[in-house]
């Protein structure tokens, strides 16, 4: 954004240079870009991040500097003549989800030509040529006040009537710039009674533009949601001053004052006389947050007290209204132009930035307050934690990838890949439903450069669509997962996802839940060394967790990885029920153990991990451990199809010595649970 010194002191007189402007306006969160000589004004360049579309008009940068310098802020009331005769124009809204809010005010009678002196340098100080004298006033009010404006030819709008709605598929849209591009349905225009005269929120049309001939004018003020503006901005290559507001949402209480802004504006410069009224359509979208403020917060968070009145004057001098207020706690009302402040902690920063955070004093202790984590902060925190521990780097990696790492089946469902359209990266126009080809890609440039040992993690989100018939609230699923590869083999990957899992409370012997590995066929695994991790709850249906396995050959040929590589991912948001449960603590039993060895022969696709639950299960509470000792099969023995787990039993009391008979007795409960379980018969 570029502040004309001149167009600046029509709202707040500065008694400061140009330099000490730009490095205060810097201190309070305005990065200054530039500053340069343009005739007898300044120009001062800021950079506006994307949460403040106030600072994107002069009136917004004049409100920050009169502020900081304690100056008042002097803002036009906008009042243009009118005519007795009301406005003759229909509006309807079609898209009210584009455009929840769209007013046209007329003006008869123009004289279209050159732009004023005043006018054609203010705009080249700002580094915007002048076209004529309508087009530079709707130019000057937006970059007076943030608000996008557009005038049309009322002559040239076929059958009076203005409509917005979505354009239709390969409907086609010729703009100012005289180029025609192809419209998709998910676009909103601006249409007459036979087609698009604008594209809504991003450019107007050749059809409808100001030219020499045009003595009735429309003047089109409007308010548009953000997300469809970029959109259609981005998917025509058509980004334009207009655009970039409106994706970063102007004030919604500027509509109507831009409106009559560039009304009066235009008729003192083009002649002309104003319809009566203005017409209006739909419902303007403003909802300015209610924050509770305790004044105290300020020195608990910055560490230097400052003064409750203090704190008022730059709370309201920024335009905050007060609902309640008091000094120990207060109620403010944000202003519509500041949709980025809902919390207390937004009031805290005001007050700090204004005040500057050059007066914090770098010794002074600030007292800690405890907080609480949540369950899904303790879940990623206790993952890392063990990841971390074994010997892993915590690794960032695009959630934007190219098409050959989105050809990977994700283990969270088939849906296809959701495309960005442009790519957000050159090259990378998929959301990514997995973690692990990313992070195969980052141990093999590692790998590449040297790195001896390059086992990684990283917990971020995956993206999966929703099917249409999903009753969720969001058609898009964002799975919080956490995914590690490492050098090794496939027991080497379960052990560290075992050590997770424990981490987490979810491997203990419990009731109410249990961990199963079952076997898994996945493209990105080698067949027969990759397992789903099966989480089971006491009333609730199984779900997949996790997967972990052995990384396919063809697989480490693409990516360009050589020997053994494992990985495994969990989504931890259907984990972190966990973080929140109370595990029982028992104490060491004092009484002696007793070992029994099992043969249970079960068919061969029965995976390991169900006889396991079966044998907790049936065992109940005198199971002490239970190991897997040889897996074995034998046709001629046991029969085509069948095999045999040799498992090794230790069972304990917690009231007293087992006598043989009780062992046994729980020996065979263990066993009729496995065969009702896992059709598992005692092998002779």
């Amino acid at each position: 954004m570029i502040i004309s010194m001149q167009w600046l002191a029509e709202y707040v007189s500065l008694p400061v240079s140009p330099a000490e402007l730009a490095e205060r306006l810097m201190l309070a969160g305005l990065n200054h870009e530039s500053t340069r000589s343009v005739g007898d004004d300044v120009a001062i360049e800021i950079e506006v991040t994307s949460n403040r579309p106030d600072c994107l008009g002069h009136i917004g940068v004049a409100r920050e500097a009169a502020v900081l310098f304690a100056r008042p802020l002097h803002l036009p009331d906008p009042r243009p003549p009118e005519a007795a005769e009301a406005v003759r124009v229909a509006v309807e809204i079609e898209a009210g989800d584009v455009c929840p809010y769209y007013t046209a005010r007329v003006i008869r009678g123009v004289r279209v030509g050159p732009s004023p002196r005043w006018l054609v340098d203010r705009l080249a100080t700002v580094g915007v040529v002048s076209v004529n004298n309508v087009v530079d006033v709707t130019n000057y009010v937006m970059l007076e006040c943030g608000q996008p404006l557009h005038a049309f030819d009322l002559g040239r709008i076929r059958g009076g009537r203005i409509v917005v709605r979505r354009a239709r598929a390969g409907e086609d849209f010729t703009a100012i710039n005289h180029k025609t591009y192809s419209l998709t349905d998910a676009m909103c225009v601006i249409a007459d009674t036979e087609g698009a005269v604008a594209l809504a929120g991003v450019m107007g049309g050749a059809a409808t533009e100001i030219t020499a001939a045009t003595t009735d004018i429309l003047i089109e003020s409007a308010q548009f949601a953000p997300l469809p503006v970029r959109a259609a901005a981005r998917g025509l290559v058509l980004s334009s001053a207009s655009s970039y507001r409106f994706e970063r949402g102007p004030d919604p209480a500027a509509v109507d004052w831009a409106s009559r802004r560039a009304a009066a504006m235009i008729v003192e410069i083009a002649g002309g006389r104003a319809d009566r009224g203005v017409v209006e359509a739909g419902r303007l979208a403003s909802t300015p947050a209610a924050i509770d403020f305790r004044p105290g917060r300020v020195a608990e968070v910055l560490g230097v007290e400052i003064p409750f009145e203090r704190q008022r004057a730059i709370l309201t001098g920024l335009g905050f209204v007060p609902e309640t207020l008091d000094a120990a706690r207060s109620r403010w009302r944000a202003p519509t132009w500041r949709r980025d402040c809902w919390r207390e902690i937004d009031l805290v920063e005001e007050v700090g930035r204004i005040e500057g955070y050059d007066a914090v004093p770098e010794d002074q202790p600030i007292a800690a307050r405890p907080t609480a984590e949540t369950a899904r902060e303790r879940t990623v925190r206790r993952s890392a934690d063990v990841l971390v521990a074994a010997g892993f780097c915590e690794a960032m990696t695009r959630s934007v990838v190219g098409e050959a790492l989105e050809a990977t089946a994700s283990p969270w469902g088939d849906p296809p890949p959701l495309v960005c359209s442009p790519p957000l990266v050159r090259g990378a126009d998929r959301l990514r439903r997995t973690l692990v080809p990313s992070l195969l890609e980052a141990r093999a440039g590692n790998v590449a450069v040297g790195a001896s040992r390059a086992d990684l993690f990283e917990v971020a989100r995956g993206y999966l669509a929703r099917s249409p018939g999903d009753a969720a609230a969001t058609p898009v699923d964002e799975p919080l997962l956490v995914a590690f590869v490492m050098e090794g083999g496939f027991f080497a990957a379960k052990g560290v996802a075992l050590a997770v899992l424990e981490r987490l409370g979810l491997t203990g012997a419990d009731d109410e839940t249990s961990i199963v590995f079952r076997p898994l066929l996945l493209d990105l695994f080698t067949a027969g060394r990759c397992a789903e991790i099966v989480l089971a709850r006491r009333g609730m249906p199984q779900e997949r967790v996790g997967v972990v396995g052995e990384i396919a050959a063809p697989a480490r040929d693409r990516f360009g990885l050589k020997g053994d590589v494992v990985a495994a991912e969990f989504r931890l948001d259907r984990l972190e029920f966990a973080a929140d449960v109370e595990r029982p603590r028992r104490r060491p039993s004092d009484f002696p153990a007793i070992e029994r060895d099992v043969n249970l022969v079960v068919d061969a696709a029965v995976p390991w991990g169900d006889v396991a639950a079966a044998i907790r299960a049936g065992a109940g509470g005198l199971l002490d451990d239970c190991r897997l000792v040889q897996v074995w099969t034998d046709a001629d023995r046991l029969g085509e199809g069948r095999k045999s787990f040799v498992v090794s039993l230790r069972l304990r009391s917690d009231v007293g010595t087992l006598s043989g008979d009780e062992a046994n007795r729980a020996v065979a409960a263990v066993v009729a649970a496995c065969g009702r379980s896992c059709g598992a018969v005692l092998r002779a």
